[in-house]
């Protein structure tokens, strides 16, 4: 074996020479190629990695002398396993032959390296390469050497038991100072701090304690996370074999440490122009509510722009200010310039364009509402078969209470398509008209039956006397008269309520004068007239109003 070995290295010593002198008499073009097939590796050879006892020592990427990397790779392993098994722990060394560098371990070569197994693309040169690999080689026989005596592992093992023990000192105070914090954030949120007042914005107290203890208990598992990596990496490292695992452990950790503080460094100028986009946008947005503020007060007027269509021109500024700062903001925001952000922009854009088809719509209807000033907060309406107040005009939909505290929600497509009574307009109307209609037989005189419809009127609460009540006919029909009577109501909203009396107060009238009303329809003319005298007007169940008081 040793002869082989020998043989080996006087052959290595002796072809720089002779291909010195072959290179000297080759043609010019044959130098040029075999110096290009020298310098490239052949991209058809697999790599092969050497490695003692888990560290990785030469990465092998050319044939040599019709050996494949694998193959170099098996002697190397054998010289070396050979060598230590003899207990030949012999100084590494690096001897220069030719283009080619000798890795020896003493006087045994161990393995040749060429110019083909160079990473060229990292501008590695065979100095580089070789100082690398006697350093490498030199370690893993100190770790090898390290590994055979036996207070090696008794004082790794009194380590990794030490750490252990500190590791679950630490992992419990780290629980526990969660467990501790969560309880104070728990006694802040107090029955008397209900809200808290944030930059002009009121944030329930409740929500920020929960996002405060989100992030202590986020901060709580990255220490776990940190300390358990710490412990494995520190209990690799006690013992030689699985030291090189310790360290590749040690190196993704400050790999990951170094890039998450180098991206942030990176975000850091984006952030800045993002945060002064926001400022200056909200400083916009101070300008724009002051201003609209003072036209819905009356303090500023502008043609074309009134109190009524002050707000909804507030809330189309302030939509569009904000898609100006979005789109200002956007190259700066993290990640904006990645494939994945790009692609779940073009998916959110997708998925808006299709489902605001509908919302486009009802918003353009909105505005449309918004600026004819059909409808306004407060005003009692009819819109089709719903009645009752308009307590909210979005972009949407409108919203209406009806007298029987209903919220009836209403497309603003919808109240465009149908049509819509307003009784709240006094200043174009002159005020609401609450009407109401009998009918009654031809014997009995149509003056007669004006006053006591006036009559009526006069003594139903909510009605306006100034402009008086008028009486209409508004049909001779073949048994009856219809009389339409109409009266200016005090409050649109108490429509239903006022005309509930207002019935109530008719019949009491005709009743009180012997007048019978007609409806419902009759074949023919009673006896006697259908009417209900006064002394029947209590009769059980009901009672007088002095006696429920």
């Amino acid at each position: 074996m040793k002869r082989a070995l020998l043989l080996i290295t006087f052959l290595a010593l002796l072809w720089p020479s002779y291909a010195s002198t072959a290179d000297a008499k080759a043609p010019k073009s044959q130098k040029a190629n075999k110096a290009a097939t020298a310098t490239v590796p052949d991209s058809s050879v697999k790599p092969a990695t050497l490695a003692v006892d888990n560290r990785e020592i030469f990465t092998f990427r050319a044939n040599l002398y019709g050996y494949s990397p694998e193959q170099r790779v098996e002697g190397a392993d054998a010289r070396l396993k050979s060598i230590i098994d003899k207990g030949l722990m012999n100084p590494v060394s690096a001897k220069k032959a030719g283009d080619n560098a000798a890795i020896m371990i003493g006087d045994h070569l161990i393995f040749m390296i060429t110019p083909g197994d160079l990473n060229t693309l990292a501008g590695e040169t065979m100095d580089e390469a070789s100082q690398r690999v006697v350093a490498k080689l030199s370690k893993a026989l100190a770790e090898i050497e390290e590994a055979g005596r036996a207070e090696t592992f008794i004082r790794g093992t009194a380590y990794t038991a030490a750490a252990t023990v500190i590791l679950f000192l630490f992992l419990a105070g780290v629980w526990r100072a969660r467990r501790w914090v969560k309880a104070q954030l728990d006694e802040i949120a107090d029955s008397r701090l209900k809200s808290l007042a944030i930059g002009g914005f009121t944030q329930h107290i409740e929500w920020i304690v929960i996002i405060l203890g989100g992030l202590v208990g986020l901060a709580a598992w990255m220490l776990i996370l940190i300390s358990l990596n710490a412990w494995l990496s520190f209990s690799l490292l006690r013992f030689p074999y699985t030291r090189p695992w310790g360290e590749q452990l040690n190196h993704y950790m400050i790999a990951g440490a170094q890039a998450v503080v180098l991206t942030l460094v990176d975000l850091i100028p984006g952030l800045v122009i993002v945060a002064v986009i926001i400022f200056i946008t909200r400083f916009l947005m101070r300008l724009v509510n002051l201003f609209f503020d003072a036209v819905e007060g009356g303090g500023v007027t502008i043609w074309g722009l009134d109190p009524d269509t002050a707000h909804p021109t507030r809330k189309i500024v302030t939509f569009i200010l904000w898609v100006f700062a979005v789109i200002m903001m956007y190259p700066y925001l993290p990640g904006s310039q990645s494939d994945a952000f790009k692609g779940v922009s073009v998916f959110v854009g997708l998925l808006l364009s299709i489902g605001s088809a509908g919302s486009v719509n009802q918003v353009v209807s909105g505005l449309m509402l918004m600026y004819s000033r059909a409808l306004r907060v407060g005003d009692y309406v009819q819109i089709g078969e719903t009645v009752g107040t308009v307590t909210s005009l979005g972009l949407l939909s409108t919203r209406i209470l009806t007298p029987w505290k209903e919220i009836v929600s209403l497309p603003n497509a919808f109240i465009l398509s149908t049509t819509t009574k307003n009784y709240s307009r006094e200043e174009e109307t002159g005020g609401a008209l609450l009407t109401t209609t009998v009918t009654i037989g031809y014997n009995a005189p149509w003056r007669q039956v004006h006053a006591m419809l006036i009559e009526a009127a006069r003594r139903t609460e909510g009605l306006v006397i100034e402009p008086h009540p008028q009486v209409m006919q508004r049909s001779l029909s073949d048994y009856y008269v219809e009389y339409l009577l109409s009266a200016r109501i005090a409050k649109p909203n108490t429509r239903i309520a006022v005309l509930d009396v207002l019935h109530r107060n008719i019949q009491d009238v005709f009743n009180e004068y012997g007048v019978q009303i007609m409806s419902p329809h009759y074949m023919s003319d009673p006896a006697e007239k259908v009417w209900v005298p006064r002394e029947n007007w209590y009769e059980a169940p009901a009672k007088k109003e002095e006696d429920k008081t």
